[in-house]
């Protein structure tokens, strides 16, 4: 079984668990901490593929990035939602405001054969 180790000052909580699922249908995943590191060990699954430290290395690295990404712009994306709900919302007032009902068919206009059409 491997053990690898991150520092907690450089890689966040969610990253980890984000990785470790990524790996969880190749190998048994066990994540440890303590006041400094986490604690990773990889047990492959009997027909599973060795994972080797440097793919969950980079796994990590890029789970960090994602999160970071992620924190980064929850605010715009919240803000870009919001944008576009509230103008939904306000589009379809006009548009049930200014609507016109429209005038009363008789059925011998609407229900023509089309086979019986005077232009055929």
């Amino acid at each position: 079984m491997k053990e690898i180790r991150f520092r907690k000052e450089l890689y966040s909580k969610v990253a980890l668990i984000k990785a470790a699922y990524n790996f969880s249908d190749k190998a048994y995943i066990h994540l440890d901490a303590d006041e400094s590191y986490y604690y990773v060990r990889l047990e492959t699954k009997l027909d599973g593929k060795e994972i080797s430290e440097n793919e969950f290395i980079n796994e990590m690295l890029s789970q960090s990035i994602r999160h970071e990404v992620y924190l980064q712009t929850k605010d715009i994306r919240e803000l870009l939602l919001a944008r576009a709900m509230s103008t939904s919302l306000v589009a379809k007032e006009n548009v049930l405001n200014e609507s016109v009902v429209p005038e009363a068919f008789s059925e011998d206009e609407i229900l023509k054969d089309w086979f019986n059409n005077e232009n055929n």
